[in-house]
């Protein structure tokens, strides 16, 4: 039997956090890993997708290069060649972050295999590096195994050869035609990418727009920019029979404006939702709580076993590498160091990397109006933004929602080139308490696109209610 202080499950986002803390600490750690180090984020999520719509904003810019006054002739993308872009750019992450000899090397015990919970200081691996079973006490747990894609019931979908957002790596013939079920941020940036490579790429939505976590404004202005691309999206629409045959998959539609139609696709790929990987851990055996989202777990990370914690997509909150980070960091003090913390998700940005990016950070308008009654909204254009219109970068907007007499930021929205990186600003100010106000007095870089914060900053010396009401006042 081996002992330690604490014993990871799942090396992802918020595990690999863990046990690197964990060893620098002096805390004899083990990370057991059913398949590879790096977690969804490297192999199925983040890291290839982002190399993926690279792949496919460069064959897209090459495509319209005419409108910088650059003649090319041929811009026809080879999916093996991108794939291999896609999987290199993996493997580099692989070899610098995620090489488990690294962690090894660290001191933490790496452990490859399957495994399940035999009591609540107990676990039992099946090494399959040293065909060994392994039992492994722990002073501490903690659970980080992760979400796997589902496919929602839809007749015949079984009999398919479907995609999902793991399997899709794996396709080695590039569809000609592709139908995406689910318009939310894996559906829409994996349903471009594939346009812009050259599918006829149909999207499938059951509810009325895409995007649906998104304020409204952010949903219906990607929605035309995607149609405008020649991304065919349906709305309120349900699939009611697939069916694959020699020419393809025959899909049935039903939708309110068009009744029954088919369509024949040469692929599917299921973008429609996850749920949590607890299956095979015995979790009921030890008393450890799941609910519908996932492993329960209280504001301090900790499960209904007081020497196991939770963290990441398993436990069902905000379902991203940097909430997991995030999530793991407060877990190293709760467990390590005495005076825990709470987990506080007042501020959690988060970015769709479609193109253009789609960044939030906080309340929509909708939820600040029911929240707080009436709020100032402030907007600015993207072509208004000096640097966008240098790149030809224009489609988009900022949205911020503030309090009305403070300034106090509630909500921010942006649409455009570099969201994801913009919203950092607006982020450390809503952590802080920083009024919109002031970050109109913080020098920005011109021509960047970061200056259209000062841009809707210094909206709120001329269209805040507070001013508007002192001039009224004062005239």
């Amino acid at each position: 039997m081996d002992t330690y202080d604490l014993t990871i499950i799942g090396g992802g986002s918020a595990g690999l956090v863990l046990a690197v803390a964990g060893a620098k600490l002096g805390k004899k750690t083990a990370l057991v890993e059913k398949h590879r180090i790096g977690g969804d984020c490297l192999w199925t999520g983040c890291v290839p997708s982002k190399a993926l719509l690279k792949a496919a904003k460069v064959a897209n810019s090459i495509r319209n290069a005419a409108k910088y006054g650059i003649a090319i002739s041929d811009a026809t993308p080879d999916w093996r060649r991108v794939m291999k872009y896609v999987r290199g750019t993996q493997h580099a992450i692989e070899e610098e972050h995620d090489n488990p000899e690294r962690f090894r090397d660290m001191g933490v015990d790496v452990i490859f295999g399957d495994g399940h919970f035999e009591s609540s200081d107990i676990f039992v691996v099946a090494d399959t590096e040293s065909g060994e079973t392994r039992t492994l006490k722990s002073k501490k747990f903690v659970i980080s195994t992760g979400s796997r894609p589902i496919a929602p019931p839809i007749p015949g979908l079984e009999a398919c050869d479907y995609l999902d957002s793991e399997t899709v790596w794996d396709l080695e013939v590039f569809p000609e035609r592709l139908l995406v079920v689910g318009a939310g941020p894996i559906g829409v940036e994996l349903g471009q990418a594939f346009h812009r490579l050259g599918a006829d790429v149909t999207i499938a939505q059951r509810s009325k727009r895409i995007l649906t976590k998104e304020d409204a404004d952010v949903s219906e202005q990607m929605l035309r920019y995607l149609r405008e691309e020649g991304v065919t999206i349906r709305l309120n629409t349900s699939i009611e029979r697939v069916t694959q045959n020699q020419e393809g998959i025959d899909v049935k539609f039903n939708d309110s404006e068009n009744g029954t139609v088919e369509q024949t696709f040469d692929n599917i790929l299921i973008a429609a939702g996850r749920a949590p990987n607890v299956e095979g851990l015995a979790l009921d055996k030890i008393g450890v709580q799941i609910g519908s989202r996932g492993i329960e777990v209280n504001n301090r990370l900790q499960t209904s076993v007081k020497n196991i914690y939770a963290a990441g997509d398993v436990i069902g909150h905000y379902l991203f590498t940097h909430v997991a980070a995030f999530q793991a960091q407060l877990l190293l003090r709760n467990i390590f160091f005495p005076l825990s913390n709470t987990i506080n998700y007042a501020v959690v940005p988060w970015t769709t990397f479609c193109d253009p990016e789609v960044a939030r950070c906080g309340l929509t308008e909708a939820e600040a109006r029911e929240r707080y009654g009436d709020v100032d909204v402030f907007t600015l254009d993207q072509s208004d933004v000096d640097r966008a219109v240098a790149e030809g970068e224009t489609h988009g907007f900022s949205k911020v929602i503030t309090s009305r007499w403070t300034g106090k930021i509630l909500g921010v929205h942006l649409v455009g080139a570099n969201a994801g990186e913009v919203v950092h600003e607006y982020v450390l100010a809503m952590q802080q308490g920083i009024p919109l106000r002031k970050l109109s007095g913080m020098i920005h870089v011109y021509p960047t696109f970061s200056s259209s914060v000062w841009r809707v900053a210094g909206k709120w010396f001329s269209e805040s209610t507070l001013i508007q009401t002192l001039r009224k006042l004062f005239p």
